[in-house]
């Protein structure tokens, strides 16, 4: 089944039966960007239409915090639009995901384990999150190990929201974050990869 066939939580989990919760995991910490960051950001809301594709939200607004936390953890590799897939059970191509960086000749080793998904979907949270899980369970059953942490996001660019499925739990963070306030969107995405780094020290 297609990662992109899930338009729910609820048809996730009809599937595959999980705990449900919210609660506030994430601390309330903050990274203050740079100005260069800052302006980018501002110009890209400065030219931003009504009408704009998912691309532009990807491109001008996720990309940017994501590699702007990446550069911090060199042990993290970021995949972009790369597929996943577990069996014929879970497949499909994933906006961005990360997992352990491995150095090889050709560069087309993803390393395990897999640690965050992330999806991009403009204005349609419920659908965003149906997909996101189906990934996240997807990362779960590769890891064969049910005590990483898998954290997932999904951001429209402008409001992102942030969960994580341990064991046969999945929970949400309760509240979700805006680029209005980018030192708080990137101190959520700090604590995410730092949790990652740790896990990959864990593991290995």
């Amino acid at each position: 089944m297609k990662f992109s066939d899930f338009k729910s939580v609820e048809q996730v989990i009809a599937k595959y039966p999980l705990a449900r919760k919210k609660t506030r995991f994430l601390p309330n910490t903050t990274i203050e960007p740079s100005e260069w960051f800052i302006e980018d950001i501002d110009f890209a809301l400065s030219m931003q239409t009504d009408v704009e594709s998912e691309m532009y939200f990807r491109e001008c607004f996720i990309f940017p915090f994501i590699r702007y936390i990446w550069k911090r953890y060199p042990t993290l590799k970021l995949w972009v639009n790369r597929n996943l897939a577990y069996k014929d059970e879970l497949t499909g191509e994933s906006d961005y995901f990360i997992s352990q960086h491995v150095e090889s000749v050709t560069s087309k080793i993803v390393g395990k384990p897999l640690l965050v998904v992330l999806e991009a979907k403009q204005e349609k949270f419920t659908e965003g999150w149906g997909q996101c899980l189906a990934e996240m369970i997807a990362c779960q059953k590769l890891n064969d190990a049910d005590e990483i942490v898998i954290y997932g996001i999904v951001s429209t660019g402008e409001f992102w929201q942030f969960g994580k499925l341990k064991h046969s739990t999945f929970t949400r963070n309760l509240y979700a974050y805006s680029i209005r306030e980018p030192s708080y969107v990137l101190g959520a995405l700090d604590y995410v990869f730092g949790e990652c780094e740790k896990q990959l020290t864990n593991t290995s």
